[in-house]
């Protein structure tokens, strides 16, 4: 976490093609190269600028969500990950750190799949591909903004997106089925070989607690941070614990001092 004299970064923005579709990202800092896909877009947070004050950070607005066009060319997770490995390729030839939010880590999970001589660190925060919580179809977007916090206080101090945004990403995770179990992604799990850390919130209304065990058992190098007293949205409500949680980890990697079989716990 930054501290002191800390100067907030400054994000440059700019645009990739991949797939036929125009990825638009933000990038600032120097070092090891770090991809962020969240479905926030392109609006930077605490944990975007403490990474790119230790790295080259992307951040990706994922096509289809945040302010970027409607996205039907993506049919699929799988193919919202293609592209999202595609516009990395095009912005960096290293091997990087890759780092989802949500929707975001779903997406980030294949790309590790379909990409793992790309992927050399996996970080997924609320990873929404394996034992989603049922949300009804007919939520509106406000009652959808308050079911990602564990307290609904908390809700009014983090600015719902609007209902044209609300309406173009509920419509495109329909077609992706984002919010359903993914099957496909589960029986594959073991093959990511990569340093892997998934962060959820110990009171996540949308992804199911035993989503975690899965991630810890399956994945040969996995491990676990659970931040209490937070929601989906962790850094929503407890944006320190979530940055140095995720930057400790982009720092150590293996030597991280958690091991695999042992849950951290944020306090």
């Amino acid at each position: 976490m930054p501290e002191g004299n800390f100067s907030p970064p400054v994000f440059i923005e700019g645009q990739v093609e991949a797939d036929g579709l125009s990825v638009r990202y933000r990038e600032a800092g120097q070092g090891r190269p770090v991809f962020v896909l969240d479905t926030t877009g392109r609006r930077r947070s605490l944990l975007h600028d403490a990474l790119a004050d230790r790295y080259h950070v992307y951040s990706l607005e994922l096509p289809g969500t945040g302010d970027s066009p409607v996205n039907t060319t993506s049919q699929s997770i799988k193919d919202l990950a293609a592209t999202a490995a595609k516009a990395a390729t095009a912005l960096t030839a290293e091997r990087y750190t890759l780092i989802g939010t949500s929707l975001g880590a779903h997406t980030a999970l294949w790309q590790t799949l379909q990409a793992p001589d790309q992927v050399e660190a996996l970080i997924l925060i609320s990873p929404t591909a394996i034992r989603p919580q049922p949300v009804s179809a007919n939520a509106t977007r406000l009652e959808m903004h308050e079911l990602m916090f564990a307290h609904p206080e908390n809700a009014p101090k983090n600015a719902p997106v609007s209902e044209e945004i609300f309406a173009k990403e509920r419509e495109m995770a329909r077609r992706l089925s984002s919010g359903v179990h993914d099957g496909g992604a589960e029986a594959r799990l073991g093959e990511i070989r990569c340093p892997t850390l998934a962060v959820f919130g110990h009171k996540d209304r949308l992804v199911s607690s035993e989503a975690a065990r899965v991630y810890r058992e399956m994945i040969p190098n996995c491990n676990i941070s659970i931040v209490y007293d937070a929601g989906h949205c962790i850094i929503g409500e407890r944006p320190e614990a979530l940055v140095n949680a995720v930057v400790d980890y982009a720092e150590q990697w293996e030597t991280f001092i958690v091991g695999r079989q042992t849950g951290l716990i944020n306090p």
